[in-house]
């Protein structure tokens, strides 16, 4: 795999067209700073195709005070979260580039984010790159950064890159950038039956068609919505689960041999992810003062956690009984914090654009903590 160096050396010449594919239903609180993102962009060869799902708000009237010729906006009938891919696949149609970035309407990018993906692609032989992402809720505030470093993923192989994809999906779609030929190959955005999201199947599938390398820079900004507290999260979990073990149930015996997965490793991620979905809704159940439905979740997450777990599962436990809430802890670890009892995300470690004293003392004790260990240390980048 080349080195991040011989990568930028080779792109003085490498001047592709990128086709960014922004599907948006009913974003007119996010739509602009989305697009400004865009316009932002250090690299200028680019064209937008907005695909508006039947925005019934001011979405398509927002989107059309934009007068860059570079933004295409097309406007159909509502087709909803289950026939995405139709979504996606009409924007790949109507697309000219060679590169094609996934930017959905209420996501944003960091202004170097072609450019920085751009050079990558200077090697032929790279399908597919993505990046790291910082979380951000509905006042554009950051809430929690992506902290682990991607330095990691570049020295697999193509079989250790499709191993930890099959465990989780580790690729945030606002900062990936794929080879058009690539995504043609597999026959465009890929969608299971009764799936809301094209992404994981897509990925995938393009793993066995070539290489993907990651750039450890932040390059796109996701919005974390209000906190669902319904099965909703804990269904898409579950589908994403099935989706990769479908997916690795179909593959080649041989490929099956060099990817050496266990499924086990898979089962156990999984039971995490559904754990961390309980914990969103006990802390909710907190807010709301439903003392007894948050003492529920959290024996159940006692029971079934790690360490850590079983430790916050504890003080969620006190806090119920003791009628508070467990937001005291968000804030002295510096992740994202419920607001109010309506579910929305506010700040704990941005505001103000600099970063909370407190935060910048956790990295570094936990940094001191990772060299100990010889483990990668973590990055606050904003």
């Amino acid at each position: 795999m080349e080195s991040p160096e011989k990568l930028k050396k080779t792109t003085k010449k490498y001047y592709p067209l990128v086709s960014i594919i922004t599907p948006t239903y009913n974003h007119e609180k996010f739509i602009s700073s989305c697009i400004e993102s865009v316009l932002e962009q250090t690299y200028p060869n680019w064209e937008m195709i907005i695909i508006d799902d039947g925005s019934t708000d001011r979405t398509g009237r927002i989107i059309q005070e934009y007068k860059d010729k570079r933004i295409k906006y097309v406007k159909q009938d509502h087709l909803g979260i289950w026939k995405l891919n139709e979504t996606y696949n009409k924007a790949l149609n109507l697309s000219n580039g060679d590169l094609i970035a996934i930017l959905e309407g209420d996501d944003a990018w960091s202004s170097n984010k072609l450019e920085e993906q751009v050079k990558i692609f200077a090697s032929k032989d790279i399908i597919l790159t993505w990046g790291r992402k910082n979380t951000i809720n509905n006042k554009n505030e950051i809430i929690s950064f992506d902290l682990h470093s991607l330095k990691p993923f570049m020295c697999m192989s193509q079989e250790e890159i499709i191993k930890n994809l099959l465990i989780y999906n580790f690729m945030q779609p606002c900062t990936v950038m794929i080879d058009k030929k690539a995504l043609l190959s597999i026959g465009g955005f890929l969608q299971y039956e009764n799936v809301p999201f094209v992404d994981y199947s897509t990925f995938l599938e393009l793993s066995l068609k070539g290489k993907f390398y990651p750039s450890d820079s932040v390059l796109g900004y996701w919005r974390k919505h209000k906190a669902q507290v319904t099965t909703v999260q804990e269904t898409e979990v579950t589908k994403a689960f099935m989706i990769s073990v479908d997916f690795f149930e179909k593959l080649d015996p041989s490929i099956k041999k060099t990817i050496k997965f266990d499924i086990n490793e898979k089962v156990k991620f999984h039971e995490k992810l559904l754990i961390d979905q309980v914990a969103v809704s006990a802390r909710l159940s907190l807010l709301n003062g439903n003392w007894d439905e948050a003492l529920t979740q959290y024996k159940h997450m006692f029971q079934n956690g790690g360490f850590s777990i079983k430790l916050q599962s504890f003080l969620g436990i006190i806090c119920a009984i003791c009628r508070l809430n467990l937001e005291w802890l968000a804030v002295i670890s510096c992740k994202p914090k419920l607001c109010d009892t309506s579910g929305e995300w506010c700040t704990t470690v941005y505001k103000n654009n600099k970063l909370s004293f407190l935060f910048r003392i956790q990295i570094f004790a936990m940094n001191l903590f990772l060299r100990l260990l010889g483990k990668p240390t973590l990055s606050a980048k904003v």
